[in-house]
């Protein structure tokens, strides 16, 4: 019996340690589901862009390659789905940002 409540006393011990470090480790720390995110920020009445561009290579009837330089307009409701349209057009090769997501 004795044993069992020196085992039960080391475990609550231990317990209340993890417990203790824990929260040390989290100072500062913002509990999920409080503050404010990027979302609550955003006008529900606006709309977000970003401008990318790009260069493709065409050839002409004499067979001398040129560029064009090609601009494309990346638009969002919130400025969240705004970066990650962005991120999706940037990854491609090639793509360089000229403004990215901003308020219009």
């Amino acid at each position: 019996m004795k044993n069992s409540k020196i085992t039960l006393l080391l475990f609550l011990a231990s317990l209340f340690l993890g417990i203790t470090t824990a929260q040390a480790a989290c100072t500062g720390c913002t509990p999920i589901g409080i503050g404010v995110g990027d979302d609550d920020l955003d006008d529900p009445y606006a709309t977000y862009s970003a401008v990318v561009t790009y260069i493709t290579w065409h050839t002409n009837a004499q067979g001398r390659r040129y560029h064009q330089v090609n601009y494309l307009t990346v638009t969002g409701s919130t400025m969240t789905y705004c970066q990650q349209q962005l991120n999706a057009v940037i990854a491609s090769p090639g793509v360089s940002v000229v403004q990215y997501c901003q308020q219009d």
